[in-house]
């Protein structure tokens, strides 16, 4: 058995569901299964194999919350390593050599950045020289990491703005698709045209889990309703998913399928229904989403396949002219550390790829900030790295994207996610700031203290050239919805000020 262990004095005064969050993953960075426990203020990981792997973990930031920082490979070993030194030493490896990556292709590195790069190190030197003494340790660790964790922000701003002026040197606007997706609800209208500044594409909800009910002819007439006012207004229509088999969105009645043949039967009938129906009027098609994450009504990986098949075909044969893509739910799998009978996102995508099925994209959803049914938060530059990655496929991608607006109880949220920002942990020590001359007062003074949001978030996704399109995954929080507080729209029907941030970014940028 491939056991590791990490020391974490005051192990009690953490929230304990950050225990649940840590996995461990090899070179691909796909987590293996394992069992997390506390133990003598150390945190024990017990998988079935021995190979050396990353952990990773959601752990405290001193100016950004919460976010996952992964350590180095480490070897399996009886004796227990420190974890926030080991989390440091991840944290500034990764930063520090995006950094010089992205300086070998000509990126102007910010003085902020290499400032506190710099004192990161320092700070790093000082933890690894206090082996005997833990609690100088654990502090000096600490402030290694807030200070890469702030190295990575003016880091992934440079990159955004000088790829944007790069972008724009080719198109003077962007041909990137910008939309929110519009569920058919009673005030969906009002939503869409608050909306309307952000899109020049919307995304149009054809569930199969809120179509084929009771009130089917009414849901119907809605999505009608939709598609006329999009082509009144000009905007480019994208549809989808026709399937979601994400947690939250599985229709009860689906239980009551006997055999998987009638599943895979009344999923593609209902695909081939709104194909019929829309075909011509729908620019960008997604076949389904939530496939490769949901494991819930016990199918084995290759039915979970022949799904995703059946319904690629079935868009393809009827609608041969659109473009049809798939949604990948949770692209960094952490829920694969908590089931072995999940398939890896990668896989899943490069075995749908591999059938020539003729699919023309693929659509990463980044439900950042919601546990256990969305993904863990991340910072910039962990974002920029998962396109890189997801680039070795050679398909166009499409951001599907939310982060909450807010940490208050939503009793709207269909997916029962918890923010992950309002878990409890005890405040980093941390040491007297390090004597600096005025300039770099100044300098690191102008590193905006804020986590990685929604804004952010979207422009680095536009800065990416592969990412042909970007969509917010909640227009609206006044009727049941995904994810808690996510939406553009409160419940009160009140506009958040992201629509405002993100309606300047397309006035800024796209067409």
């Amino acid at each position: 058995m491939g056991q590791m262990r990490f020391r974490i004095p005051n192990s009690m005064e953490y929230d304990p569901q950050i225990w649940s969050t840590a996995y461990v993953s090899g070179l691909e960075g796909i987590p293996w299964s394992g069992r997390n426990r506390i133990e003598d203020d150390c945190l024990v990981i017990d998988r079935a194999v021995n190979e050396s792997g990353k952990l990773s973990i959601v752990w405290p930031t001193k100016e950004y919350g919460p976010l996952l920082l992964t350590t180095g490979s480490l070897r399996c070993s009886d004796q227990p390593y420190w974890l926030q030194l080991e989390l440091a030493r991840g944290t500034l490896h990764r930063v520090r050599g995006r950094g010089l990556d992205w300086q070998k292709v000509a990126l102007k590195l910010p003085d902020a950045f290499n400032f506190l790069i710099d004192q990161s190190i320092s700070a790093f030197i000082q933890a690894v020289l206090s082996t005997e003494a833990p609690d100088v340790l654990c502090a000096q660790a600490q402030q290694s990491i807030d200070l890469a964790i702030a190295a990575s922000k003016p880091l992934a701003r440079a990159f955004i703005s000088q790829s944007l002026q790069a972008r724009h040197q080719f198109e003077s606007r962007l041909s990137t698709l910008m939309g929110v997706r519009v569920n058919p609800s009673p005030t969906w209208q009002q939503e869409a045209s608050a909306l309307l500044p952000v899109m020049n594409t919307m995304n149009v909800s054809m569930e199969m889990g809120q179509i084929e009910g009771k009130d089917s002819a009414e849901v119907l007439a809605r999505i009608d309703a939709q598609m006329q006012w999009a082509r009144e207004n000009s905007l480019r229509i994208f549809a989808g998913p026709l399937l979601n088999l994400q947690q939250h969105a599985i229709p009860k009645w689906f239980y009551l399928f006997s055999d998987f043949e009638s599943l895979h039967r009344a999923t593609c009938e209902h695909a081939a229904k709104m194909v019929t129906r829309y075909r011509g009027q729908v620019h960008l098609w997604s076949a389904g989403g939530g496939l490769n994450s949901s494991n819930s009504l016990g199918l084995t990986d290759e039915q979970t396949i022949q799904l995703a098949v059946g319904l690629i075909q079935t868009v393809r044969t009827l609608d041969p002219k659109t473009p049809v893509i798939v949604n990948i739910d949770t692209p960094w799998a952490e829920f694969l550390a908590q089931r072995s009978d999940g398939i890896s996102p990668l896989h899943f995508a490069d075995a749908l790829i591999r059938l020539d099925l003729g699919l023309s994209g693929l659509a990463l959803e980044l439900n950042l900030n919601c546990w256990p049914h969305g993904s863990l938060p991340r910072d910039l530059v962990d974002i920029s790295d998962l396109i890189d990655h997801w680039n070795i496929l050679g398909l166009p991608l499409m951001g599907i994207l939310t982060t909450p607006a807010s940490s208050q109880l939503d009793p709207e949220a269909i997916s029962k996610s918890q923010v992950v920002s309002t878990w409890k942990h005890p405040l980093p020590l941390t040491f007297p700031e390090p004597q600096r001359d005025s300039e770099e007062t100044v300098m690191v003074q102008a590193v905006e203290r804020m986590p990685a949001n929604g804004m952010e978030i979207v422009q680095m996704l536009m800065a990416k050239g592969t990412v042909h399109g970007i969509i917010w995954n909640q227009g609206a929080d006044a009727y049941e919805h995904p994810f808690p507080n996510a939406g553009l729209i409160a419940p009160n029907g009140k506009q958040r000020p992201l629509l405002d941030g993100l309606a300047r970014l397309r006035q800024m940028h796209v067409h």
